[in-house]
């Protein structure tokens, strides 16, 4: 298992010792069970691709090779 160190403040260390020790757990216990509720609480954010995957490749162009001829590339990402 991976080791994680971390600085926390006075009063936090203190009260994680005491709910340790009425638990009568390690406090690394503690935290990786405080840690896990909060994680698994946590939303992720979908990406751009997963949001608009249903949308990709609606929009024809009109154009078959646009996106590899030179000719249609010309100026590209240039202000």
């Amino acid at each position: 298992m991976p080791t994680l160190t971390l600085k926390v403040p006075t009063e936090t260390a203190a009260r994680l010792e005491r709910l340790a020790r009425e638990r009568r757990v390690a406090k690394s216990v503690v935290v990786r069970e405080a840690l896990a509720d909060k994680l698994s609480r946590q939303t992720v954010m979908p990406s751009l691709h997963d949001v608009m995957k249903h949308s990709l490749g609606v929009v024809d162009s009109g154009v078959r090779d646009l996106g590899h001829n030179p000719k249609h590339l010309a100026g590209f990402g240039r202000k």
